[in-house]
């Protein structure tokens, strides 16, 4: 009876504490975390998600943990019907972070991984999410995990990011433009493609640039 009355009063995040299958997690030095979500067909450890993951913890201290996400479809609007599971699966990993003492949470998507982050943060507006990093973030055939439609529902703080030498990159960054503002940054990296290879050191310091300015806040 006690045992059972102690299980009602801890908090969700104390009791779901197991790791997301299949996702890479580095411990921090501090108590901020970033949650990173690759491409389609790809990954934990692949480009874009990949450096950012391991630059963050080893430059700033901060806790990584890089999703598994769905890659068994070859068009990307088939992905809309793993949204919940995804959706859920962020949860899972803000509980497990918390549950490692972390206090400020940050999102990141990649291309697909962009689509679909996007979509949960407009369907969980009040998830303890600081920011958001959107990288090579499209529009395609889909609404649930298109970037033109969630983009301008999201309220948080953003960062717009692309690699200019993509031009399907570069036409959707451009309908999102006119949502540059106090809390929406737009960068593209000139002469890098969709994983940013050509640029990706730049880019890393251009996010490292952008989480010390929101800290600082």
């Amino acid at each position: 009876m006690r045992f059972s009355l102690l299980l009602l009063l801890l908090p969700v995040y104390v009791l779901a504490v197991s790791i997301p299958e299949k996702a890479l997690y580095l411990e921090g030095k501090n108590d901020i975390g970033m949650i990173l979500a690759h491409g389609k067909g790809m990954h934990p450890d692949f480009k874009v998600v990949k450096p950012l993951r391991i630059s963050l913890n080893q430059d700033m201290g901060f806790h990584t943990l890089s999703l598994q996400m769905p890659n068994q479809y070859e068009a990307y609007e088939d992905y809309e019907k793993e949204q919940p599971k995804v959706d859920a699966m962020i949860d899972q990993a803000i509980s497990f972070l918390h549950s490692k003492g972390v206090k400020k949470i940050y999102l990141m998507g990649h291309s697909l991984g962009a689509g679909m982050t996007s979509s949960y943060l407009v369907s969980h507006p009040d998830a303890p999410i600081a920011g958001y990093i959107a990288v090579g973030c499209r529009g395609n055939k889909s609404k649930l995990i298109s970037c033109t439609d969630n983009m301008p529902k999201i309220k948080i703080k953003t960062f717009d990011a692309w690699g200019k030498s993509n031009s399907e990159d570069e036409s959707f960054a451009a309908i999102r433009s006119p949502l540059i503002g106090e809390n929406y940054r737009q960068y593209g990296f000139v002469g890098a493609g969709h994983v940013l290879d050509e640029s990706i050191d730049f880019f890393i310091e251009e996010i490292e640039g952008w989480l010390e300015n929101d800290m600082a806040r």
